[in-house]
């Protein structure tokens, strides 16, 4: 039981990892879409799929960071943090 616990927690610790660096990448991809020039860019070169991607940032960022968060909550209370 103690070695499947410890293996269950180091499992949870890289997960923890790799949603931290995923909430990373999202919040530098989220300071790099603020940026005009880089919209304006995005927008020329994708342009259809720039507009759609835009709209689903839109309409679910607000969603999948609400699921970060409470992931990160549940995580830091798991392991008393």
């Amino acid at each position: 039981l103690q070695r499947f616990l410890h293996t269950l927690r180091i499992f949870n610790e890289d997960m923890a990892r790799d949603w931290d660096a995923l909430q990373s990448t999202w919040e530098e991809a989220d300071k790099l879409w603020r940026n005009d020039d880089t919209r304006r860019r995005f927008d020329n070169d994708w342009q259809e799929m720039g507009s759609a991607l835009r709209m689903y940032r839109e309409r679910f960022a607000e969603e999948y960071e609400e699921f970060l968060l409470r992931r990160k909550w549940a995580l830091d209370e798991y392991f008393d943090h």
